[in-house]
């Protein structure tokens, strides 16, 4: 069970449902490794202008936010699995899901 107030959101690779969470220091480990913030990553992502290291280093992150015990070999056989459109996909959906105010949403749901 994901818990969106929490940040943790279900994403699909390879055909099974994922539980995903990027912690703060997640997001720190990610930022580091990649020597960019959170923040422009996101944007290259929606520029298509990501790489494959890149998608594969915060979905490693991701899912071990999410309970999941993988390293990066079994992250790789689940991109390979995926593709990469797929794979882009729900990296993209992770971090707009991360960015975004649940509470916010929630209450502008309300107001429909």
């Amino acid at each position: 069970m994901t818990n969106p107030l929490k940040g943790q959101i279900l994403i699909n690779l390879g055909g099974k449902d994922y539980s995903c969470r990027l912690t703060v220091d997640a997001i720190i480990k990610i930022e580091t490794e990649l020597d960019k913030g959170i923040l422009a990553i996101t944007q290259r992502l929606s520029e298509a202008d990501v790489r494959i290291g890149e998608l594969a280093v915060v979905l490693l992150y991701a899912l071990r936010g999410g309970s999941n015990d993988v390293n990066m070999e079994d992250v790789k056989k689940l991109i390979q699995e995926t593709g990469i459109v797929n794979t882009c996909s729900a990296v993209a959906t992770l971090l707009v899901s991360t960015m975004s105010d649940p509470e916010a949403e929630e209450s502008d749901s309300k107001k429909d």
